[in-house]
């Protein structure tokens, strides 16, 4: 009776001491002391790569939890939320890492409950974001570029409509030069393919390039945005105009799908979008297809 009556005993110990070593570690921001008693009842093997990912995945979280200023053992409502936020932000190109690292920080909490530390879960109520990337196809609407181009300056305007007008690539923007740009035939020289600039991008390329000391395209040389470097730092210019004119966030290539719906609607010719945007098979415009169908474009500009 006596030895029946002591493994219990000393299972809640060991669960009182843990559940009172992980709150003191938490409030202390204590990341490598948390992982230390959290790390036993995270997914996988010790040292196989499912835990290796998830603590990776968890100091993710836990650094943004101390840098945000939150709380794990006290989380807002909107707490969940704005985590999946960020993820989005810091992940823009691939929603496999956003779900991923979603993934990871549920697992904390629940390896939190094994620890003995039980907690409201904040992502318990989020709806997850789905990996068809069919669904992850947006576009900025007329009225975001709208927006987008009323209150940025002139290097964020004929960087936008580079985007939401000739369809660039976030590299191919970063690498343009003014050797590129050829007013007389109202187009852009992209990686050996030919695009045509709109009347409004022609007139902003012009209004940029006087800020830049460059009074006549023709003739130029020299990199177009030579403060833009990389993709990472021509996405992060959008993002920076995004918080500027009030318009949500979205990943470069939500411009190019706006160039992409804007272009089919003026002419309904999926292979002419396919050249235009410099894709190699139409199996990437079939999206703008059924979103016209679906009316998500708006009127073409």
């Amino acid at each position: 009776m006596f030895t029946i009556l002591l493994i219990p005993i000393k299972l809640y110990i060991f669960y009182s001491m843990s559940e009172a070593e992980l709150r003191r570690l938490l409030v202390q921001h204590d990341l490598g002391g948390v992982l230390a008693l959290v790390q036993g009842a995270l997914p996988g093997q010790p040292g196989n790569a499912t835990r290796r990912n998830n603590l990776s995945g968890v100091r993710v979280y836990l650094r943004w939890v101390q840098e945000s200023g939150r709380s794990v053992l006290f989380p807002e409502a909107d707490h969940g939320a704005a985590y999946l936020a960020f993820l989005k932000r810091k992940h823009p190109d691939t929603p496999a890492s956003v779900i991923n690292r979603l993934a990871h920080a549920r697992n904390f909490y629940t390896a939190l409950a094994s620890s003995g530390l039980q907690l409201l879960d904040p992502f318990g109520e989020l709806e997850a974001p789905s990996n068809d990337p069919a669904l992850h196809k947006e576009a900025y609407s007329d009225a975001e570029v709208t927006r987008l181009l009323s209150h940025n300056d002139e290097r964020l305007r004929a960087l936008v409509l580079l985007g939401a007008h000739a369809g660039l690539t976030g590299p191919e923007v970063a690498a343009l030069d003014f050797r590129d740009i050829s007013l007389h035939k109202g187009a852009l020289q992209v990686r050996g393919r030919e695009v045509p600039t709109s009347q409004e991008l022609h007139t902003a390329l012009e209004q940029y390039a006087l800020t830049r000391g460059v009074t006549q395209l023709f003739g130029g040389s020299g990199p177009v945005f030579p403060d833009l470097e990389n993709d990472h730092q021509v996405r992060a210019a959008l993002f920076n105009g995004c918080i500027r004119a009030n318009v949500p966030y979205k990943a470069w290539r939500a411009l190019r799908n706006h160039a992409g719906l804007r272009l089919l609607s003026l002419t309904q010719d999926e292979e002419y979008v396919a050249r235009y945007l410099g894709l190699s098979t139409l199996k990437a415009v079939k999206f703008i297809v059924r979103a016209v169908e679906r009316g998500m474009g708006g009127g073409a500009k």
